[in-house]
Parts: structure tokens; sequence; C-alpha cells
């Protein structure tokens, strides 16, 4: 998937968008609502994050998501970084090391390239790209 910047939430931070489907990687201060903070997680979901909302930013009120990245950078994406990302109900929910790089088939749109290796080899879900804007 390639994802390209759509906006910054009512804290500021980026969201991001998939070309051609409704995936997106954004940042929540607290993705089940009001009450006990998990200390914010970077997502990727299907759900469009409220841009108004300073928490639970897909509405849902619980945990529901296809993958998430507990992480102390804040204001962007992490560049490398676990995520905890559900790959069917056969492997469940597996810790997945990504690392952003930048792409070498369109180095002039600022693409970036998320690659994951895990438990030894390349996950299925091993190829993400971003198209991120240096704007920050």
């Amino acid at each position: 998937l390639t994802y390209g910047l759509a906006g910054t939430g009512a804290d500021g931070r980026p969201f991001y968008k998939a070309k051609g489907v409704d995936e997106y990687i954004y940042h929540d201060a607290d993705c089940d609502g009001p009450g006990a903070n998990n200390g914010g997680l970077w997502l990727l979901d299907s759900n469009r994050p409220n841009t108004t909302a300073k928490y639970d930013l897909d509405g849902d009120g619980r945990f529901n998501y296809h993958a998430r990245c507990n992480s102390t950078v804040l204001q962007m994406v992490p560049t490398s970084a676990k995520w905890h990302m559900f790959c069917g109900a056969e492997a469940g929910w597996v810790f997945v090391n990504l690392t952003l790089k930048e792409a070498s088939d369109n180095p002039s749109a600022g693409s970036t390239v998320i690659s994951s290796a895990a438990r030894g080899g390349i996950a299925s879900v091993a190829a993400l790209s971003l198209a991120i804007m240096q704007a920050l």
C-alpha cells in the first residue's frame, strides 16, 4: 500500500491515507475513549480518523484496529519500531518490526517504504510504503 499525507488531527499530528483503499495511519491519544489513558498509540486502521476529536479518533469506543505501535515519537510515524499487528485468525496478533526507508522508485515524491521482519522472515504484511511529506 502507498500512503500519502491526508491531513492533521486536532492535536496537530499528521495522518496518512492509503491510495485507492480505506486504510489509515494515525496517532490516537486514547483509542478506547475517555478513562484509563493508554499513553497513545500509532494505529493502522480502516476507519478514517475524526480530525476534531482529541481521543478515540475512529469513534468506536474500543481497541479496534489492524496494528498498533506504542512510541514516544509523537509528531510522525516512527521510522523504526515494533508494531503489534493482526495477521489473520490463524496467526493472530504478532509483533512485527517495521522500518521506514526512502523508496527508490520515486524519490521525488518523498515516499518511504516500510519493511517488516517477523519470526525471522518477511511477514505477509511486509511491504507498506508511505508518501510522507516533509512539511512538519
